[in-house]
C-alpha cells in the first residue's frame, strides 16, 4: 500500500512538472491583465463582506436604540409610579391628620372640597395674589366658597 502511495506521488510530481515545463511564459500584457482580474476579484469579495458588515451594524445598531429607548420608557414609567405613590402616600398622611379632630373636621373638610376646585383656585396664585409674611411663608389670595354655586340660569326666551 505505501509503494501504491509513493509511485501515486512521484507520479504526480512528474505530472507537476511536465505541467509547468509545458505552460507557456507569461508576457506583460497577460500578467497585467490576471493582475487587474485579481484586483477585481478582491473588490468586489470586499464590497460584498462591507455590505454584509454594514447591514449587521445597522441591524445591532437599530437593535441597541430600540433596547435603549424600552428601557428608557421603562425607567421613566416606574420613576413616575413611584414618585406618584409616594405623593399619594404623603398626601393621605395629611388628610388623615387634618381628619383627626373628629367629624366635625371631616365635614367641614368634605364641604370646602366639594363647593371648590382647589387645584384651579391655586393656579391662580400668581404675581399680586402672592405675598410674604414676617416668616417667610407664603401666601395667596383666592375665593373660597362657603356655599355651592348656584344652578346655572335657564336662557331667556325662545331659541330659533
Amino acid at each position: 500500500m505505501l509503494a501504491g502511495l509513493s509511485s501515486s506521488l512521484g507520479a504526480m510530481v512528474a505530472l507537476q512538472a511536465r505541467m509547468e515545463a509545458s505552460r507557456e511564459p507569461l508576457d506583460d500584457k497577460a500578467r497585467a491583465d490576471m493582475t487587474r482580474q485579481l484586483v477585481q476579484a478582491c473588490r468586489m469579495d470586499f464590497v460584498r463582506q462591507a455590505g454584509a458588515q454594514s447591514r449587521r451594524l445597522a441591524l445591532l445598531s437599530g437593535l441597541g436604540a430600540a433596547v435603549l429607548l424600552l428601557g428608557a420608557l421603562g425607567g421613566g414609567y416606574l420613576w413616575g409610579r413611584s414618585t406618584e405613590t409616594a405623593e399619594v402616600r404623603e398626601a393621605s398622611g395629611v388628610i388623615r391628620a387634618a381628619l383627626s379632630d373628629g367629624s366635625a373636621s371631616a365635614l367641614a373638610w368634605s364641604d370646602a372640597i366639594r363647593r371648590n376646585n382647589l387645584v384651579g383656585l391655586l393656579a391662580r396664585c400668581e404675581g399680586r395674589a402672592v405675598w410674604t409674611d414676617s416668616n417667610g411663608r407664603r401666601a395667596c389670595a383666592v375665593p373660597l366658597w362657603l356655599e355651592d354655586a348656584p344652578p346655572p340660569a335657564a336662557p331667556a326666551g325662545p331659541r330659533s
